[in-house]
């Protein structure tokens, strides 16, 4: 049986370092490229709210919970370009009973980028078979 959550396939294929998994924290860094982009040449929306989305499902997820997004709000703040490193620290800003409530910044160097928000329904995880 494995302690450690399964690899992300989804941010491997966009080239995004995942750091640290559970106890509510977690990071997750990428280099902007060209595959990256959308037609007016900045960051996609859709990849800066996967970026986002990674760091918060490996803040949930853990060997001990499977955090079960149910929702999640991006706002973007200013655009990211070719060769800007982003970080998306994700932590949770409230447990409840069943659930977290999360705070992700996505940030290069000093300059937040994004800001999300999300919510992840807190389950026992089965152990997993390797």
């Amino acid at each position: 049986m494995s302690t450690t959550p399964a690899p992300d396939a989804y941010a491997a294929l966009l080239q995004i370092d995942v750091r640290g998994h559970g106890g509510g924290h977690a990071e997750a860094s990428v280099t902007v490229a060209e595959h990256h982009l959308n037609p007016h040449g900045t960051a996609h929306g859709s990849f800066l709210f996967s970026l986002a989305g990674i760091a918060l499902a490996a803040a949930a997820n853990d060997a001990e919970h499977s955090g079960v997004v149910s929702a999640v709000h991006i706002d973007y703040v200013r655009p990211a370009r070719p060769g800007d490193t982003l970080v998306a620290t994700a932590r949770v800003a409230e447990r409840l009973p069943k659930e977290d409530l999360f705070e992700v910044r996505v940030t290069h160097g000093d300059e937040l980028v994004a800001r999300a928000s999300g919510r992840a329904n807190r389950r026992l995880r089965a152990p997993r078979v390797d």
